[in-house]
C-alpha cells in the first residue's frame, strides 16, 4: 500500500526520497544523485542517513561527520541523519541493514533510491530474492566456492553466477555500489517495510577509481589526490560549497590510526582480541605479530590480509579494536536518530517525523544524554569515544558531541 504522509493540515502528501551515503567527500556524483532524485515523483524532500566518522570499509572519514553533513544540505538535501559509528562501520550487509532500518524506524521516508554500477533494478531485485530465499542448488554452489577457501563475498559472487547460468552476473555482484545496493533491497525485503526502492545507474568514474575524471571523479581518487597534491588539486571536482568547506580542515587519512591501532593491539592480550567479530582462526597472532613490527596502517592490513580476511574485512576489525566494539557491543540495533543538520524546506518533515518515528529523535546530543535510558546511553557512549578519537586525529574539539548546535541552513 502507498504511504501517504500529511503536512499538519494542509493536506499536501508529503514525498520523501532516503538516501544512504558517506560524502567523503560530497562530490559532483552525489550532486547527480540528489537532482536525480528530485525528479523523482516522490522527491519533495530528500533526506540523507550519513555514515558518522568512521565509514563502512573500515577507515576514517577524510572530514567529521558535522562538514560532511553540511556539504549535503548545501548540496540539496533537506534533513541529514546521523548513522552512529557502532553502525556505519560494518561490511555491506550489516551496513546496509542498519542504515534501512534507520530510514524505515523514522517512518518518513518513501522510496529509497541509490546509486549502481548496473542500474538494472530488476536484475539487482531478483539478486536480492535469491539470496534471502537461498533455494538448495544455490546454497550447494555456495559451499563448493567456500571450500575452495574464497572469502564469502567472493564465494557469494561465483555461485551467483553459477546458478544463474550468467558469466556476466559474477562482475555485477563484485561491484561495490551494486553489493550494496542489493543489500539494500534485502534488507527492504526482510524488514517487510513499505519503502519503494529504485537506482539510478553510477555516472564517471568507478567507485575505487584513483585517477581524477574530466566528469565524475570517484571520491577515492578526490582523497588520493588531497593527500598527494593538496586541496587545490580538486577544486574542479567538487561543487564550490563543499570546496569551501573543505579549506582550511586538517584531513584525516587512515595512516594517522597507525600508533593509536599499535598500541591498542600491544595492550590487549590474545584472549581479548578473540571478543572482536571475525578475530578467529589464530587472526590474533597474525595481528599481534604486525603490531610488533611497528607498522602503519596501510602496512599493517597488507601484512595481515589474506584470500578470506580481505583488506576491508581487516580495516574494520581494527577499527573495531581501536573503538573497542567488542561482539556483544555490536550486535545491538538502532535505538536512536541524532539529526545533524536540515534545510528551511525540511523543517516542514518535522511534524510527520514526531508523529511516525518509532525511535527518539534529537538535535542536542547533550540534552538527550540527560534523559537517554541506560541502553541508549551506553551507545551514545561508545559514539562519544569514536568521536573524540577522530577529533583527536584531526585537531578537532574534544566532546565535540556535546557542543555541536543542530542548525538551519
Amino acid at each position: 500500500m502507498e504511504t501517504l504522509y500529511y503536512l499538519d493540515s494542509t493536506y499536501k502528501y508529503m514525498r520523501t526520497i532516503g538516501i544512504i551515503c558517506e560524502y567523503n567527500p560530497f562530490h559532483y556524483g552525489h550532486q547527480y544523485l540528489i537532482e536525480q532524485a528530485k525528479k523523482h515523483g516522490d522527491g519533495q524532500f530528500i533526506v540523507c542517513v550519513l555514515s558518522s566518522n568512521f565509514l563502512q570499509r573500515g577507515v576514517p572519514s577524510l572530514v567529521n561527520k558535522y562538514d560532511r553533513a553540511k556539504m549535503a544540505i548545501l548540496g540539496g538535501a533537506d534533513l541529514v541523519i546521523e548513522i552512529p559509528s557502532i553502525f556505519s562501520c560494518r561490511n555491506a550487509k550489516e551496513y546496509a541493514y542498519h542504515a534501512v532500518n534507520l530510514l524505515h524506524k523514522l517512518g518518513i521516508c518513501d522510496t529509497l533510491i541509490f546509486g549502481s554500477e548496473s542500474g538494472d533494478i530488476k536484475m539487482l531485485s531478483d539478486i536480492a530474492d535469491i539470496l534471502i530465499k537461498e533455494p538448495e542448488p544455490y546454497r550447494i554452489i555456495l559451499k563448493k566456492f567456500l571450500q575452495l577457501g574464497l572469502s564469502y563475498p567472493k564465494a557469494r559472487a561465483n555461485a551467483l553466477s553459477a546458478f544463474l547460468d550468467n558469466p556476466l552476473i559474477d562482475e555485477l555482484v563484485k561491484s561495490s555500489n551494486n553489493i550494496l545496493a542489493i543489500e539494500y533491497i534485502i534488507a527492504i525485503k526482510q524488514l517487510l517495510s513499505p519503502i519503494k526502492y529504485e537506482t539510478i545507474k553510477r555516472q564517471g568514474a568507478s567507485y575505487l577509481d584513483e585517477s581524477l575524471s574530466k566528469s565524475f571523479s570517484s571520491a577515492t581518487a578526490i582523497r588520493k589526490s588531497i593527500n598527494s597534491n593538496g586541496l587545490l588539486s580538486i577544486k574542479e571536482q567538487v561543487p564550490r560549497s563543499s570546496y569551501n568547506i573543505l579549506e582550511n580542515k586538517n584531513f584525516v587519512f587512515p595512516d594517522q590510526l597507525s600508533q593509536l591501532i599499535n598500541y591498542k593491539l600491544a595492550s590487549l592480550t590474545k584472549s581479548e582480541l578473540q571478543t572482536f567479530l571475525n578475530v578467529t582462526e589464530g587472526l590474533e597472532n597474525r595481528l599481534k605479530e604486525g603490531a610488533s613490527k611497528h607498522l602503519s596502517f596501510t602496512e599493517l592490513v597488507d601484512f595481515v590480509a589474506s584470500k578470506r580476511y580481505p583488506k576491508t574485512r581487516i580495516q574494520r576489525i581494527l577499527i573495531h579494536i581501536l573503538l573497542g566494539f567488542t561482539q556483544d557491543i555490536i550486535s545491538q540495533d538502532i535505538s536512536y536518530a541524532r539529526l545533524l543538520y536540515i534545510s528551511k524546506h525540511g523543517e516542514n518533515l518535522f511534524s510527520v517525523l514526531h508523529k511516525n518515528t518509532l525511535i527518539p529523535v534529537f538535535t542536542s546530543f547533550n540534552q538527550f544524554y540527560k534523559i537517554a535510558p541506560t541502553k541508549i546511553k551506553k551507545l551514545l557512549d561508545l559514539e562519544l569515544k569514536a568521536s573524540n578519537i577522530y577529533e583527536s586525529l584531526s585537531g578537532g574539539t574534544l566532546n565535540s558531541e556535546y557542543t555541536h548546535k543542530f542548525e538551519t541552513i
